[in-house]
């Protein structure tokens, strides 16, 4: 059968080729155009004549030649992807096999164009692996919030006990006890949202108005009910995820008093703009901070038990965040950076909680 004149094809910036049968009426190339040839580093006369699996090597050129087989017998356009490693790297292609025909209807050639859709494949593959992430930080959250209401409940009991028949003598224990049976309802509350959020996990995270002082608020009165320390942080409105920023908060306060050990801390809490999608929260004591530099590994930064900084790092690469320790400049304490998706709507002033 005489070769066609196939140089049109050379115009093209993508691999095409033409496939037609052999004497055993197997597919075999006859033609492949120069940006094909120089993406696979051959010439014509390495590839003409021969099945793909003669021009590439290795399972992944079977089982193109088992698509470009099954395409060719059927004598129907078909398409279909496939990763090919070429060089050092594995490259990804959809490839669209179209029949040609004769005016009989015999099955003359195959036109085969093949685009790289090896970044589309990366997206993917990330995407996966960020929804696996996602739902790993979903159940280790939703299994914390569920273990917590039994002992919380169980506080909120002793409470309750402690008050009955409770002679009051005016030396503030009274107040003491209203105080434990306060914080084991907002605590109750907390986990209670918490869960709320996990369970929907089937939606993506919804942005939507966040109080920061007000959110503060509650945790630093959970974390530090005695006021030993001082906190300040902004009256600031923001957009964003309401359960990442509640949990993230929590986490960094909590390592910043408890790294503090006996001696009371200041803490300050700062939100900053990012960019148009994004916002900053930081977190630094003015303690003694943890010792650290910057190879330490994730799994190794310091956390007091609770969910912790590893878990903190696996919630923001969930929510596509970023996560960073910094020594300040002055030498004490430790700065805290968290980067994630959202924006502020409105910068209040700055909130002091004095010790």
């Amino acid at each position: 059968m005489r070769r066609l004149d196939y140089s049109i094809y050379d115009m093209v910036d993508t691999p095409v080729f033409v496939l037609v049968g052999d004497k055993d009426d197997r597919p075999i190339f006859d033609f492949m155009n120069r940006f094909g040839c120089t993406l696979l580093g051959m010439t014509m006369s390495d590839i003409a004549g021969k099945p793909v699996h003669e021009v590439l090597k290795g399972r992944a050129a079977y089982a193109v030649y088992r698509q470009q087989l099954k395409a060719w017998r059927a004598g129907e356009t078909a398409e279909f992807e496939t990763g090919l490693p070429l060089g050092e790297r594995i490259m990804w292609f959809r490839t669209c096999l179209v029949a040609s025909r004769d005016e009989e209807g015999t099955l003359m050639r195959m036109v085969g164009t093949s685009h790289d859709i090896s970044a589309e494949r990366a997206l993917l593959h990330q995407d996966a692996m960020t929804a696996a992430a996602t739902r790993e930080v979903e159940e280790l959250v939703c299994l914390a919030a569920h273990d917590l209401r039994s002992p919380i409940s169980n506080l909120k009991s002793l409470a309750y006990l402690m008050r009955h028949e409770f002679v009051d003598h005016g030396d503030g224990k009274r107040e003491l006890i209203d105080m434990i049976d306060d914080l084991a309802d907002k605590s109750l509350v907390i986990i209670s949202e918490t869960m709320s959020q996990v369970m929907a996990k089937s939606e993506p995270a919804a942005l939507r108005p966040v109080d920061l002082g007000a959110l503060c608020d509650d945790i630093v009165v959970l974390l530090d009910p005695l006021r030993r320390h001082s906190v300040s942080y902004p009256r600031t409105m923001v957009e964003a995820d309401v359960t990442a920023v509640q949990i993230i908060l929590r986490n960094l306060i909590d390592n910043a008093l408890k790294h503090s050990g006996d001696d009371a801390v200041r803490v300050d809490v700062a939100v900053t703009h990012v960019n148009a999608r994004r916002l900053a929260l930081s977190v630094r004591d003015h303690g003694c901070g943890f010792e650290f530099d910057a190879d330490t590994p994730a799994g190794d930064i310091p956390s007091e038990g609770g969910y912790g900084l590893p878990g903190v790092m696996r919630l923001l690469k969930a929510r596509g965040g970023a996560f960073s320790v910094e020594r300040p400049t002055d030498g004490s304490g430790t700065e805290i950076r968290v980067e994630l998706p959202g924006r502020i709507l409105d910068q209040g002033d700055a909130h002091v909680r004095a010790g």
